[in-house]
């Protein structure tokens, strides 16, 4: 076989698609994306979210602490929700969603999840929330593309 010959048995499988989320358009734009491979390729679907640690200021106060994550658990399972519509749309049933909080690695918590779950595409936002999250969503899929062993769908 020469360099320009394909092999016969190229068909690319995708079992398991991964979306992260931010709540920002641009995740959301990323789960659309996934939600319409995962249909076409009748693959498994994941959504999840991370958050890297607690904001300055809320760290002295427990009962402050147990508010923020209580806020920012309700915020996530109605971004979750808004994915669950979209792949209800395109008639997928097998959708699991999972929240990360106080990790130390976006990235790492990413690709490490991707690689538990044997996911064969990361479909990512290239910019995540406002100020410095959107510095930071971009960082953190420049960072999923460097690290994973998947290939990665990136979505403006």
């Amino acid at each position: 076989m020469t360099i320009d010959e394909k092999p016969t048995d190229s068909k690319v499988r995708i079992r398991n698609i991964l979306v992260p989320i931010d709540g920002s358009e641009c995740s959301l734009d990323a789960a659309k994306y996934a939600t319409r491979i995962a249909k076409n390729e009748n693959a498994q679907l994941f959504c999840i979210h991370v958050m890297t640690n607690i904001p300055y200021g809320y760290t002295d106060s427990p009962p402050a602490i147990e508010e923020y994550f209580k806020d920012i658990e309700e915020k996530v399972q109605s971004w979750f929700d808004e994915v669950r519509d979209m792949a209800k749309t395109e008639g997928i049933s097998k959708l699991k969603t999972e929240n990360f909080t106080d990790v130390k690695s976006v990235i790492r918590s990413i690709i490490d999840y991707a690689n538990s779950r044997n996911v064969d595409l990361i479909v990512i936002g290239t910019r995540g929330r406002t100020g410095l999250k959107r510095l930071l969503m971009g960082s953190v899929a420049n960072g999923v593309i460097r690290h994973a062993r998947c290939s990665v769908l990136l979505v403006r």
